[in-house]
């Protein structure tokens, strides 16, 4: 085993030797029954939690200073022997328990989920059987007249150690990882005091808090309070603020409500001088009644942690959806602003030639020097609206014909189709209505197609034709295709089109048609390949009734 797990420190032993103390002095067991039917002593609750949490390597400092934290109140042993052997005996059991709870079924000591509580209940009915077992048949032969009695006093006693247990060791595991300053934010808590009267500083039970610790004394109260009706008829009632606590506080509530009705029932049976099977009767109905908190109070916690857990992800998931826009965007950036500035250099090398003579080139270095405005002016245009495109999803709509948006993106391409002898048709129906869209978005998505079927034609036939047509398809849809008569595309490629990466030019980013028909999609349209031999891209666009 490694050295580190061996480390043993002064804090967790005087923590334990002072949670056995406080315990003890909280319920004299001689107070309540002769049979030590209190709710903590002996601790075996907290020997179990504390074996859970610091390791199993605390279990033979545990029995001594099991031994030390006694002596202030029930002096010292008058046989030290007997009290050895079954102080060891139990600490071998529990130190078995919690190995079994650790290493084999592995739980997690702060019980964060069903199974953990589970496993835990198990091992408490086997840890009780042992500590009643321990201290029945470790008393003098004298103490039962016969079997029976024996057997009815281990049954009692198995009863009063399965409370404790159930009681101090879910309390110490799911409270022990909140640190000192922690509390202040726990939901019971009030630290600025606005709902504990406006007092400013200290520690203010918040409303919620208080009256259900009032519900709990009044159900004990209406409990034990009438002194003609039998008590066990009104238990129920204690059930009412304690399912209430479960489900405001998960867990953490259930655990310090149930120990606080325990010790004020314990209490009550103390100073009433309660008979012992009245004592016993009720320790049934608190089995009962802890039972159901530990698993209502666990089913709550699990549900919300579930919850944080689910909105963690949502939240995880919302960053990746930014990071991927934000990628996507700094793609399509990159993807759109390529032509406009590779038409601004090629103008601006075209200019500085056309300087070496400017008496004769005059009129024409006007003409590129415009160009180069004009194209500076789309690139920044582009990236603004793919910017806002992607930050919000937001359209700049504007009143346009079919006619203008493709005399438009025409202009931009015109000079590569006259080097290239290639053959624009247009074919708009006539009466076509103006569409309401972003014409920036819309001028990108025509002049993606159109740079494609441009660069399907660079090595095609002789006869190179590009045909731009646009007609009413639907009652609100207006239907735009690119197609051209070049060498189509290949079977491989036909599902992949749209993916991002996927091109088959050798320079190609694979970006334009994803970012098309994201575009189109953002306007309530569709982008499809309507033939791959002679290729034909189609996309709609509805018509704006304004």
């Amino acid at each position: 085993m490694p050295a580190h797990k061996l480390n043993v420190s002064w804090r967790v032993l005087l923590a334990f030797g002072v949670g056995s103390m406080l315990l003890d002095a909280l319920s004299n067991p001689q107070t309540v029954l002769p049979l030590a039917l209190a709710p903590w002593t002996p601790p075996p609750g907290l020997t179990l939690a504390f074996l859970l949490l610091y390791g199993l390597h605390y279990a033979p400092l545990l029995i001594g200073v099991t031994f030390l934290a006694g002596m202030p109140i029930y002096g010292a042993p008058q046989d030290w022997l007997p009290a050895l052997w079954a102080a060891g005996l139990l600490m071998m059991g529990f130190w078995g328990l919690a190995a079994l709870l650790l290493k084999i079924w592995r739980i997690d000591p702060h019980l964060g989920s069903q199974r953990d509580m589970t496993l835990l209940m198990l091992v408490a009915i086997a840890a009780a059987w042992l500590d009643a077992s321990v201290h029945v048949f470790s008393r003098s032969p004298e103490a039962a007249p016969d079997a029976w009695a024996w057997m009815a006093d281990l049954v009692n006693f198995w009863v009063g150690a399965l409370i404790r247990i159930l009681i101090i060791t879910p309390l110490v595991l799911v409270h022990a990882g909140v640190d000192w300053n922690g509390w202040r934010n726990w939901p019971i808590w009030d630290w600025s005091g606005e709902r504990a009267g406006g007092l400013s500083g200290g520690w203010n039970l918040s409303r919620e808090a208080a009256l259900q610790g009032l519900a709990i004394a009044i159900a004990l109260w209406i409990i034990f309070g009438f002194k003609y009706t039998d008590e066990f008829k009104f238990f129920y009632l204690l059930f009412l603020p304690m399912i209430w606590i479960a489900m405001r506080h998960g867990i953490q509530g259930a655990t310090i409500a149930l120990a606080a009705s325990h010790v004020g029932i314990n209490f009550i049976l103390g100073w009433r001088g309660s008979h012992a099977i009245t004592v016993v009767e009720f320790q049934m109905l608190m089995l009962g009644l802890a039972v159901t908190m530990l698993f209502l109070g666990m089913t709550v916690s699990a549900r919300r942690a579930a919850e944080e857990r689910l909105h963690q992800r949502e939240a995880e998931l919302n960053q990746a959806m930014r990071l991927a826009a934000a990628g996507e965007m700094a793609q399509a950036i990159a993807h759109e602003l390529n032509q406009p500035l590779s038409a601004v250099a090629n103008y601006a090398r075209a200019s500085r030639s056309m300087l070496d003579d400017p008496a004769r080139h005059g009129a024409l270095l006007a003409e590129t020097l415009e160009k180069i405005d004009r194209e500076a002016n789309r690139a920044g245009q582009v990236m603004r609206r793919l910017r806002e495109f992607f930050r919000g999803g937001g359209l700049r709509s504007e009143s346009f014909t079919l006619a203008e948006l493709i005399d438009e993106s025409l202009s931009y391409v015109k000079r590569r189709v006259e080097r290239q002898n290639i053959v624009f048709k247009v074919v708009i129906d006539d009466n076509l209505p103006r569409v309401n869209a972003d014409r920036v978005q819309m001028g990108t998505v025509l002049h993606n197609l159109l740079v494609n079927a441009i660069d399907a034609l660079s090595a095609g036939p002789e006869s190179r034709e590009i045909e731009i047509s646009a007609r009413l398809s639907e009652a609100n849809l207006i239907q735009v295709c690119v197609s051209d008569n070049g060498v189509g595309i290949s079977e491989d490629m036909r599902d992949r089109l749209f993916e991002s990466f996927a091109t088959s030019k050798p320079e190609g980013m694979g970006l334009g048609l994803a970012i098309s028909r994201t575009l189109v999609q953002a306007h309530g349209g569709e982008l499809w390949l309507s033939g791959s031999q002679p290729t034909r891209f189609c996309f709609t666009l509805p018509i704006n009734s304004k």
